[in-house]
């Protein structure tokens, strides 16, 4: 074998051309599967990295009642009483963990001078232990902590090398998060993220907190509100129970707790507790499968070509060295010392071929992630490592077999007579190398229409109407102190800023929200309409719900079909308006003027008069359905903390961010700008 290798190492030295393309084509064949199956290996295969991650089962709500809020990822959301009952059926589960994150995005800390952002997640006390992990460094969450409700934190491996340097004198330092201190007590292990099925990264977590400054997912709701859905939650099943087993087991104890909290409807759905693996991020599953798989096949089909293209090369290649491979025959070489050449220049082409295309994939990958909206980093792990092995070590053997055939099959006193001008002359010998170029063809015809519907797809996706407007709009949210204590204190305080802001040369229009648009993610309720339901046998209907400033559609270009937008005397006043979607106006009040219609929503239940009528617009993402959306004053919603600035701008929007962090920093110094981000962007 050193032998071969060696020959090979100079015959392949001989032929740079030749070389230098079969190495490039394997590395972009390798590199864009490589790159692929990495960011499907994150979204949809991985499982979490934890022991025994195949005993764990992520909790779903099926069927939610119409009496109950909800913020999260949709079904994932469920309350604490449901999240105590269940940590009690020692039966079907050997532990069940709850956690939420502090909000959607990032939020505000503080460990030296300087603010900066970070993720942060509230857990049950038997978090890390109920996940199976021990710390790194000093210790993790307990009960106590959870009984307590401790202000202490847990920090991740990867922020600690990152951010603190890997520094071992940070235990008992303290952490300002959303100004609240926070005593760090330990590091996580390395490589534990967290159980986030949205959020892969987190940087710290903390126990279970009733201080509503701390309120899961941003919003200033208590987590232990009976009615109010937020925590998400992690069983691990003893063992011989079933996903399915469990659930049938569980779903009587799961119905009298929700009926318990908050009494529902004998005409609704009844609510169900099912149950998934913890594999891939669960919040991107059902947005990321199918375009993942094309993706891969067509990836797939591209290293197809590429080996192909290799193919002939080789096959070309060893046309010429016929008379050589008859010569060796003739002097005793049998067929498996020439198929150990072979092999041997087909796993020197892979070989560096596949180095490349390592250092390759690691580029694409950054670049799909850009470009898929992913707003986490996607690492070369080893499972990707042994998926880029597998590739090529069978592509090595197909190069390796490809011109096998014909060097066993040698007619030696023919090779040996011809001469060079007639040895690779008879036609009989070229009806592979055709077949191959044909399948070559039929390949790259295929991939041409598939790469001009997916381009058309795209610009069809671009150019859709968003029902607002993306450009010249920057987005950041700013989350207040707790020198603001009441929920006036807050309107107040957000008032001065926008206020400022309005006042930055440039600025055309600014308001805020408590929803970023673009985002993906929604506050859901359910409605009444003049006091009643306004779908038949229900006790309300869904709609989504969303707090914002005055001028909040002249800000973000969305018609005006009836009525008003928002002014600043809405804000400022104690009558409570709601501005409603067309597609609330058509659905929930068809026929009629809706202008002066009341709705009410809310716990407590609040009554809103219909001022205007607006245009639907994209809410979570580009491709979804219209739903019923009703627009409030921000002022007129309790609980209001954090909020999202829009800012537009006649010009480009990012060269404002630096005036904008100015104006915020001359109300607060220690408030930093929440993940700052063109509307395009975010959409």
């Amino acid at each position: 074998m050193l032998n071969n290798l060696r020959y090979s190492i100079r015959q392949l030295a001989k032929a740079p051309g030749f070389s230098f393309a079969a190495i490039i084509t394997i590395t972009l064949g390798i590199g864009a599967n490589t790159a692929v199956f990495s960011i499907m290996n994150a979204v949809l295969l991985r499982m979490l990295p934890v022991p025994n991650s195949q005993e764990l089962v992520l909790f779903h709500l099926r069927n939610q009642p119409l009496s109950v809020s909800q913020s999260g990822y949709s079904d994932q959301s469920l309350s604490l009483p449901v999240f105590e009952a269940m940590r009690q059926r020692h039966d079907i589960f050997t532990d069940v963990v709850a956690f939420a994150p502090l909000s959607f995005g990032k939020v505000p800390v503080r460990l030296d001078s300087e603010p900066e952002q970070g993720r942060g997640e509230l857990v049950s006390g038997n978090f890390f232990s109920g996940l199976g992990e021990t710390s790194y460094l000093g210790r993790l969450l307990t009960m106590r902590d959870e009984a307590d409700n401790a202000p202490v934190g847990v920090i991740s491996y990867r922020w600690w090398r990152g951010r603190f340097n890997g520094s071992p004198d940070i235990l008992g330092r303290t952490l300002y998060v959303k100004g609240v201190p926070i005593s760090i007590v330990g590091v996580a292990p390395a490589g534990f993220e967290g159980a986030d099925p949205g959020q892969p990264q987190m940087d710290f977590w903390i126990p279970l907190q009733k201080n509503p400054i701390l309120g899961p997912w941003g919003s200033g709701h208590l987590y232990e509100s009976p009615d109010y859905l937020s925590l998400m939650m992690i069983g691990r099943l003893k063992p011989g129970v079933s996903p399915e087993t469990a659930s049938a087991a569980v779903t009587p104890l799961f119905r009298r707790t929700l009926a318990e909290a908050s009494p529902a409807s004998p005409s609704d759905r009844k609510p169900e507790l099912m149950f998934s693996s913890v594999r891939g991020i669960e919040t991107m599953r059902d947005a990321y499968q199918k375009p993942l798989r094309v993706l891969m096949t067509i990836v797939g089909v591209v290293l197809l070509i590429a080996s192909a293209n290799v193919a002939m090369l080789l096959l070309l290649r060893n046309a010429s060295k016929r008379r050589e491979f008859a010569l060796r025959r003739a002097l005793g070489a049998s067929a498996r010392v020439l198929f150990g050449q072979l092999i041997s220049e087909s796993l020197l082409l892979v070989t560096a071929g596949c180095l490349l295309a390592w250092l390759f994939a690691s580029q694409a990958t950054e670049m799909l992630v850009r470009w898929s909206g992913l707003d986490f980093p996607i690492a070369l792990d080893r499972h990707v490592l042994l998926f880029t092995i597998a590739v090529s070590a069978a592509v090595a053997l197909v190069f390796g077999l490809v011109p096998m055939r014909a060097v066993s099959s040698l007619p030696l006193a023919e090779a040996l007579k011809a001469s060079a001008a007639t040895a690779n002359t008879d036609r009989g010998r070229f009806f592979g190398r055709k077949l191959i170029v044909a399948v070559q063809i039929s390949l790259c015809t295929v991939l041409l229409f598939v790469g001009q519907l997916l381009f058309a797809t795209l610009r069809n996706l671009q150019s859709s109407d968003l029902g607002m407007r993306a450009a010249g709009i920057l987005v950041f949210g700013v989350t207040p102190q707790p020198s603001v204590h009441s929920g006036a204190e807050a309107v107040r305080f957000h008032l001065k800023i926008l206020n400022g802001l309005r006042a930055l040369p440039g600025v055309d229009h600014a308001t805020v929200s408590t929803e970023r648009l673009g985002a993906g993610v929604s506050s859901n309720d359910g409605v009444l309409v003049d006091g009643l339901s306004p779908l038949p046998g229900k006790p309300f209907a869904p709609m989504r719900v969303n707090a914002v400033g005055s001028e909040f559609l002249r800000t973000l270009g969305i018609p005006l079909h009836l009525g008003r937008d928002f002014s600043e005397a809405d804000i400022l006043s104690s009558d409570r308006t709601a501005i409603v979607s067309q597609t609330f106006a058509d659905r929930y009040l068809p026929h009629t003027n809706p202008l002066g219609h009341q709705i009410a929503f809310g716990r407590p239940q609040e009554t809103y008069t219909i001022v205007g009528v607006s245009g639907d617009s994209r809410y979570t993402g580009v491709k979804e359905d219209d739903r019923p959306v009703a627009y409030l004053p921000f002022s007129h919603v309790s609980g209001i903390s954090a909020l999202q600035y829009e800012i537009h701008t006649m010009g480009e929007p990012k060269p404002m961010l630096k005036a904008s962090s100015k104006v915020v920093h001359g109300f607060d110094p220690n408030l930093p700008l929440e993940d700052p981000i063109t509307q395009r962007g975010a959409v």
